[in-house]
């Protein structure tokens, strides 16, 4: 598989599976060499079988995320530039539903399939677009800001209601079941680095009664009404003491108000999703468990879970519970089928289906069934070793295309970001600036470990970067290399390293402290922390990690420069890499400036690439390609003593 087939592999998004369970709606990319980006249409698939229908197509493109069967199934709502439009199932001209002054989001049809909900942020005063067009636009930094408020529109007439209002933004909102109340998560700012002040509010479906139910320091996701009203779920990356940086839990709260806890007593694995099942004795959740997520349901009552499905897989975030058609509806991301859509039959009652054995997801569509017939895709397996300190790791090994037993391959290792993240089996969501079957392709071994602060592995793997961020997972990598050499599988004198965010944090750890590694790339990554705590949009979790502030009295000063891989630069002799999006806000181009002019100064082989428009993460199909080419250039040249001629992306 080549850049340009693998940024032409279709990918699907946010299936939907309709009322009556008779159909599937979801988007579907393409890439679009005009507009350099993937392009989205709605589809839909019956669920019987029979070939998939384009209900959208030419341009420009739909917008994913906002794709919504009205209750009757006889249509759907999906966006496009912004607003809401409506399609018949059957295919047909689509209408606006919306004309708002501003792109809306978060759709959610009424029982009665009358009025839809959505977000929207708020609209430009008269004076802001009078400023504009003078360019008077001197403006105050992250004070600016607008809110998001909670709106509804007639699906017959258009008429528009505003339902929320004040200095609060809608962070995220749930209708409930029978259209009598919603539930929302409100915070002070829609800045990323606000979002643990949020609250749970509670309000009539008219906006009226609105009332807060959670006064605390941390962020509650995905609150969700009880079918009877009368509790609460949410997910927050807390423990029961309300403590910052835990595995994400699910917690249930009455909705009279009242103090949330825990729905299961030190659940050792990271919950994803979660929604109430039909009949609400029980709540259906999408669990991380390291290198695959599954799907569990959690008895309310006894405070016990049970696994319902298992497999070599990950399930994307587009995982719905439908309880008129009495299934669920997802994606599986497997090695050899990178995200088709699934069902499930949701169960009811606790006490029939807990300790029942697993259950047999029913596949969908097949957007991906002749993935393996045109392409070589590699071969994936978990593998373990044992760190440092005795610790298990796992983690996951792509093999190289064709390998044979007994012989030696060059390796790529390449580290997740986050680090509140874990690699999974499947493509992964950054398959083109992964790449890993391309290099597999071309005879590497592609190596992805699940080090210290990953998700899914209990708290105290979790937080192991707590009051000193590079303590075992950089010993976790190596140990993970060793293990591989150790079987016989890697050549020793050709590895190569790679990571974006925080991979390319710890791609910058380990270039300073070993010359094991013939090349290494580092994506987005951070240089000096106390100069990234000012840059970075979002602080929260660093505080944790550093044990304050790099500004507060008595600042842990030294903590932060210690845990820099900027204190050690002087010690890199690696050829080094670095990539960056000249608008990320996550990790600021200034991290990756300061890493390379540190290398620069020492005579290290090293280039900086600065990718125009390009958030954290990288967007355009022509920035992934370029970057694809110049990493394996580089990995080609200083592991394997070859000259790598690069792909050409089609013109528009």
């Amino acid at each position: 598989m080549s850049l340009v087939q693998l940024s032409e592999l279709p990918r699907l998004i946010d299936p939907q599976l309709s009322p009556t369970g008779r159909s599937v709606a979801y988007m579907l990319a393409t890439a679009d060499w005009s507009a350099g980006r993937q392009v989205f249409h709605l589809w839909r698939q019956d669920t019987q079988g029979g070939a998939p229908v384009a209900l959208t197509r030419g341009s420009p493109g739909d917008a994913p995320g906002s794709t919504r069967w009205s209750p009757d199934s006889s249509s759907i709502l999906f966006a496009r530039a912004g607003q809401l439009m409506l399609i018949p199932a059957g295919g047909g001209d689509a209408r606006a539903v919306t004309k708002h002054a501003t792109g809306v989001a978060a759709p959610t049809w009424s029982p009665d399939g009358a009025t839809i909900y959505f977000t929207a942020q708020d609209a430009p005063t008269p004076d802001d677009r009078e400023r504009d067009r003078r360019k008077d636009d001197v403006f105050a930094f992250e004070e600016s800001n607008k809110l998001r408020q909670l709106w509804t529109v007639s699906v017959a007439t258009g008429e528009e209601k505003q339902l929320s209002s004040g200095d609060l933004t809608v962070a995220s909102y749930r209708l409930s079941r029978d259209g009598k109340q919603i539930v929302l998560e409100r915070a002070p700012t829609p800045l990323p680095d606000d979002a643990h002040k949020g609250e749970v509010w509670v309000m009539n479906a008219d906006g009226s009664g609105a009332r807060q139910l959670t006064r605390n320091n941390v962020e509650e996701q995905q609150p969700e009404l009880s079918p009877d009203g009368s509790q609460i779920l949410f997910i927050s990356d807390t423990n029961e003491k309300f403590e910052p940086y835990y595995n994400n839990d699910l917690f249930v709260m009455p909705a009279s108000g009242g103090t949330p806890k825990p729905a299961i007593a030190t659940f050792p694995y990271a919950v994803d999703q979660a929604s109430w099942s039909p009949d609400g004795t029980s709540i259906l959740a999408v669990v991380n468990m390291g290198i695959h997520s599954e799907i569990f349901q959690v008895d309310v009552a006894a405070r016990r879970a049970t696994q319902l499905t298992d497999g070599r897989h990950f399930i994307p975030p587009s995982w719905t519970v439908v309880p008129a058609a009495g299934k669920m509806a997802f994606q599986l991301d497997e090695p050899d089928r990178f995200g088709d859509t699934w069902t499930l039959p949701t169960p009811n009652g606790a006490a029939t289906s807990l300790g029942s054995s697993l259950l047999m997801p029913t596949r969908v569509t097949g957007v991906y069934d002749t993935l393996t017939q045109k392409y070589a895709v590699p071969r994936q397996e978990k593998v373990t070793w044992k760190s440092n300190d005795g610790t298990t790791i796992e983690g996951l090994l792509i093999y190289p295309v064709n390998y044979t037993a007994g012989t030696r391959y060059p390796l790529v290792v390449q580290m997740h970001g986050g680090p509140q993240e874990s690699d999974k089996f499947g493509a992964g969501p950054g398959l083109l600036l992964s790449y890993s079957p391309v290099l597999a392709g071309k005879g590497w071994f592609v190596f992805r470990p699940n080090y210290r602060g990953s998700t899914g592995y209990g708290n105290a793997f979790f937080r192991d970067v707590v009051n000193g961020y590079f303590r075992n997972m950089q010993l976790d990598v190596m140990t993970g290399v060793d293990s591989l050499i150790k079987q016989g599988l890697v050549d020793p004198d050709r590895m190569v390293l790679m990571g974006w965010s925080a991979g390319g944090h710890l791609t910058n750890k380990l270039v300073t402290m070993t010359t094991r590694f013939k090349a290494a790339s580092a994506g987005a990554g951070a240089s000096d922390w106390q100069s990234m705590y000012a840059q970075s949009d979002t602080r929260e979790h660093r505080t944790v990690w550093f044990g304050g502030t790099p500004w507060q009295k008595n600042a842990p000063i030294a903590m932060y420069w210690n845990n820099s891989p900027l204190k050690d630069a002087a010690n890199v002799k690696t050829p080094t890499l670095f990539f960056v999006g000249e608008n990320d806000a996550r990790v600021p181009k200034e991290q990756s400036i300061e890493m390379y002019r540190a290398l620069k100064s020492h005579n290290v082989p090293t280039h900086l690439y600065i990718a125009p428009r390009e958030p954290h993460q990288w967007q355009e199909l022509r920035h992934q390609i370029d970057k694809a080419n110049k990493e394996m250039a580089w990995f080609e040249k200083y592991a394997l003593g070859k000259t790598y001629v690069p792909e050409i992306a089609p013109a528009p």
